[in-house]
């Protein structure tokens, strides 16, 4: 049951204009200073326009949106294979084929968050005049800056330099911007996320679950200084996080059964820091993550298209019960590869002859476009497709959780400190919950840096983070490549650095705006 609840946002019909997948920030209504306010007249008003900025990261199953599809970013990376070019142009970038005209992802990332910061900075600009609770008006305040440091974070990790709006643009103004450095827009997230984690309670704002909360924000500071090389900071960010822990284990922390934590039944557990609410049965209000990721046969009534195929690559990354990899392993028997393995590999993937779907136990007859695994996480065993693909589905869509903290924090300490006792018990209370053993003592930094960046793999399959970690890691051009389905190369993948660490910035924009500028290469 979803406790916060979306509520439609008026305000975009007065003056942020209806934004379709293909526009753009620029492209919205001429904004000026009165119509703003003559929508901004009550702490309703406020409370909706606050709510807006949620709403960017929904989607539908076609309509784009800033958040809700990252597990399809697996689909450029050696975790999965897409199906088509037309699902978000995953295909195409995944292949080295795409361009400032492509569209897909690379259009919607830019669009919908830079309509995101619109609505943050239409709140922020103008709850000042708005007579409330000043606690009440303080804690929307840093919700909103929540959200503008997240996205702002996040579009940096695709752009590399982005315009930094602070402030309601007109559209003059909004033609005329041009790129900030990277750094100084990761500051500027940080001085958002500060101010949240400052601000925020322990608890959402009027209750309702699936705001954003202090843990909230530590979570995506955590992320934010790993990503961007600051070991120490995101070291320091983590322990906050594992410090609340220690001291309310029951508040946050890791959910026992790891298959639990994205289950449809146990939303809201106490391992979720940040997610994206959907509730069931509404159009729009839901997700279409069952549409697109469970199995078929495709068109089959209460199924899924299978749009993306996990990997031999990811497959075998899921070691035997015993710790070691099927090529060492004297469990691995080839007559039942799948036994005794990581209970990670039967969390995350359909496997043939030993997973079960809609009471039968899946095999090529069961897929989508493909006849090999398909993806289990996210999909909820007991829900239906709806009817013309309904973007229906309840199960919430986990951009942060405790998991991630923990990895986070290991790999930060050791690229600092080396394995010390503190990675080791970091990764060995994930491995635990897996029911996989302890890593074997003694390991160099190097050594252990392998064990985390192979445990990052298996932990967070369909959850965005490969990505972006084959890149910070230096290895994508090197992994990316090898991506083979039962044995076949089904398509030539393409990684040129350091030309793909970053998309391209949507020609459209550029048409618009000479002024900005093209990443290198593009």
């Amino acid at each position: 049951m979803k406790l916060f609840s979306k509520i439609t946002f008026i305000l975009a019909m007065y003056i942020l204009g209806t934004t379709a997948c293909n526009d753009s920030f620029l492209e919205t209504a001429p904004l000026d200073q009165g119509s703003v306010e003559g929508f901004f007249e009550t702490e309703e008003d406020v409370v909706r326009a606050l709510n807006s900025v949620y709403d960017v990261f929904q989607g539908s199953i076609w309509g784009g949106s800033f958040f809700y599809n990252n597990y399809s970013l697996d689909g450029m990376t050696d975790n999965a294979v897409g199906c088509c070019p037309w699902e978000f142009a995953i295909p195409t970038i995944a292949k080295g084929e795409h361009s400032p005209t492509s569209g897909g992802l690379i259009n919607s990332k830019w669009d919908f968050g830079y309509e995101g910061i619109f609505r943050a900075n239409s709140v922020l600009g103008n709850i000042e005049g708005i007579e409330m609770d000043a606690s009440t008006k303080n804690s929307i305040i840093a919700e909103a800056r929540f959200l503008r440091g997240m996205i702002l974070f996040e579009l940096t990790n695709f752009y590399g330099d982005v315009p930094l709006v602070l402030n309601v643009i007109t559209r003059e103004e909004g033609l005329s911007v041009t790129r900030t450095s990277k750094d100084e827009v990761v500051a500027a997230a940080a001085a958002d996320l500060d101010f949240a984690e400052a601000n925020l309670g322990d608890d959402p704002l009027f209750g309702q679950v699936g705001r954003a909360t202090k843990k909230s924000a530590i979570a995506v500071k955590t992320r934010m200084k790993l990503y961007n090389a600051d070991y120490a900071g995101a070291a320091a960010e983590a322990k906050k996080l594992i410090d609340m822990s220690r001291a309310n284990p029951d508040a946050i922390g890791l959910v026992d059964d790891y298959e639990s934590v994205f289950s449809a039944d146990n939303e809201n557990n106490k391992e979720v820091l940040f997610d994206i609410q959907f509730t069931e049965g509404t159009q729009g209000e839901g997700n279409f993550m069952q549409v697109g990721l469970a199995p078929g046969p495709e068109g089959a009534p209460g199924n899924g298209w299978g749009s993306y195929t996990p990997t031999d690559q990811l497959a075998n990354s899921f070691m035997m019960t015993d710790g070691m990899s099927i090529d060492e392993s004297p469990l691995y028997n080839p007559d039942a590869p799948y036994a005794n393995r990581d209970a990670r590999m039967y969390a995350n993937l359909f496997i043939p002859g030993v997973s079960e779907w809609r009471g039968n136990l899946y095999d090529a007859s069961l897929s989508g476009f493909s006849p090999f695994f398909a993806i289990r996480k996210w999909v909820d065993l007991d829900a239906t497709l709806g009817e013309n693909g309904c973007s229906c589905n309840e199960t919430n869509f986990i951009l942060y959780r405790y998991g991630d903290i923990l990895m986070s924090y290991a790999e930060a300490v050791n690229e600092t400190s080396g394995p010390t006792a503190d990675v080791y018990d970091a990764i060995n209370q994930i491995r635990a919950r897996a029911g996989m053993p302890d890593v074997t003592p003694g390991l160099s930094q190097a050594e252990m840096r392998d064990v985390i960046r192979h445990e990052r793999q298996v932990e967070f399959a369909w959850e965005g983070t490969r990505r972006d970690d084959l890149i910070r890691w230096n290895v994508a051009a090197d992994v990316i490549p090898t991506v083979t389905l039962f044995g076949e190369s089904i398509d030539s993948r393409v990684f040129v650095a350091p030309k793909h660490n970053l998309w391209p910035v949507p020609q459209k924009e550029i048409d618009q705006n000479p002024n900005l500028t093209q990443n290198p290469g593009w």
